[in-house]
């Protein structure tokens, strides 16, 4: 299944179909009635499989925060073809129902008030309290700067899910890992997302033949640590004499995208519908078509190049999208003309 793919039964299941079913078993359930695996549903949301299965297990403790939980969970039941605002419904329900049991786990019951036979009786007194207050205050200010320290020293940890050399005759390679808590990462030099534990995922577009994907993660402090991914490509995909190019004007819209000299993220929409996110090597090239428009939003503008063809022009070459370097968002290609 392609990633842009949605499974065969895409038929929404409405709230009256889902009954009283859990969460995981209902995505489960649903997932295995269409014969889908889990790596599948990996390649195709962009969503790590070490989420799906805590999705699947109903483990809330161990999923991240509700901000990226609620979004896995909305791409996971969407994929399988369900009515993602009942599924949220549920989803919130059983949050909130594990959060609540947090809190009721954390109360202690009193004591009673009994003493110990023998047991020798303290008073607490406002010097005992300032002292104990002024001893965590320095502990704490001493365990702070030794991690600050260490952090100065430390270059971060990279930990990919696919490290060793491969080939492969798609047009794109999906490179996934994660890296120390609050540090940024980079694919040949291009900063992509990542979530707030470190985890990331990004399709990468490749070029014919050998692709060298560095992959970086860099500090607050300035360390940096990189790792290099070989992915040998056999297509043709992203040459340009086998890409289908209209050659004269027509009642829509074509931007044909090449990245160079500096690698790109970039993300597509052909009439408001995301066509692609990730990033593009230099030399990479894709083609995007619509009926009305493409909005282009690029993390380096000056290694984006766009050719146009619409009801106006045909294979009229924009060039770069602005200055080396500079991010540019939401720029507009439509079927009449175009804005820059």
């Amino acid at each position: 299944m392609s990633p842009n793919e949605k499974p065969k039964s895409s038929a929404k299941i409405t709230s009256p179909r889902i009954g009283g079913l859990k969460l995981s078993e209902l995505l489960s359930k649903r997932r295995r009635q269409l014969e889908l695996n889990l790596d599948s549903i990996e390649r195709s949301t962009h969503i790590r499989r070490k989420y799906l299965e805590l999705i699947e297990a109903g483990d809330y403790a161990n999923l991240p925060n509700d901000v990226y939980s609620r979004g896995y969970v909305k791409n996971y039941a969407e994929e399988l073809g369900f009515d993602t605002t009942e599924i949220l419904k549920i989803y919130s329900r059983e949050r909130h129902e594990y959060d609540m049991s947090l809190g009721s786990a954390g109360k202690i019951k009193k004591a009673g008030g009994l003493k110990p036979i023998g047991s020798q009786s303290y008073s607490i007194t406002p010097r005992t309290i300032l002292v104990a207050l002024t001893a965590i205050f320095v502990l704490a200010m001493v365990v702070y700067v030794g991690w600050q320290l260490s952090q100065l020293s430390t270059p971060p940890n990279i930990r990919l899910s696919n490290a060793d050399k491969a080939s492969t005759t798609s047009s794109y390679a999906i490179v996934s890992g994660e890296v120390d808590t609050g540090s940024d990462v980079f694919i040949n030099d291009s900063p992509i997302l990542s979530a707030p534990d470190g985890s990331f995922s990004d399709r990468v577009m490749l070029v014919n033949g050998s692709n060298q994907i560095k992959v970086s993660a860099r500090n607050k402090f300035g360390k940096e640590t990189s790792k290099i991914i070989v992915v040998d490509a056999k297509t043709t995909t992203n040459d340009l004499s086998q890409l289908v190019v209209r050659s004269s004007v027509f009642d829509g819209v074509e931007a044909l995208v090449t990245a160079g000299p500096q690698a790109i993220y970039i993300t597509t929409k052909t009439d408001g519908k995301e066509a692609f996110k990730g990033t593009m090597l230099p030399g990479s090239k894709q083609l995007f078509q619509a009926k009305e428009s493409i909005r282009i939003t690029t993390g380096n503008a000056g290694s984006t190049s766009v050719v146009l063809t619409n009801s106006v022009v045909a294979n009229k070459s924009i060039g770069s999208l602005g200055p080396e370097g500079e991010s540019k968002q939401d720029i507009i290609f439509n079927k009449d003309t175009f804005v820059k």
